[in-house]
């Protein structure tokens, strides 16, 4: 019976750092050297644990972020593209249509379902004020 090997420490860390710290420009550098192993040995070893390079992993977390916040908030997309960390909303864009398929505001069109507030809600919620 063979089991995945255990995660690296190094590489665990890693990746909860990436996930918490998703908007920041993390280098290889940096990440690395927080890994404990040098720049090219730590890229090939997170390939191998996680799937993909550590700036794909941030840009699918990113992304995964974007996906939630469209659906979840009125914020403009160009907005949404600060707070995820993109410099620019073109590359935000295209990327985001590279990896689903679709526009972040078509993206959110289709998910995104207004929520009916019966009116006597509504007045019940001013009347407080």
């Amino acid at each position: 019976m063979s089991s995945k090997p255990a995660a690296r420490p190094g590489i665990a860390s890693v990746r909860a750092l990436i996930d918490q710290h998703y908007t920041r420009e993390l280098t290889i550098a940096y990440l690395a050297k927080t890994s404990g192993l040098s720049p090219f040995h730590f890229i090939r070893a997170f390939r191998k644990e996680v799937g993909s390079t550590p700036h794909q992993y941030q840009r699918a977390r990113r992304i995964e972020r974007a996906k939630e916040l469209l659906v979840t908030t009125p914020l403009p997309v160009t907005e949404i593209c600060d707070r995820i960390g993109f410099q620019s909303l073109g590359s935000f864009s295209s990327l985001f249509r590279r990896l689903t398929g679709e526009t972040p505001a078509g993206y959110r069109a289709e998910r995104r379902k207004d929520v009916y507030i019966p009116a006597c809600f509504v007045r019940m919620y001013r009347a407080d004020r």
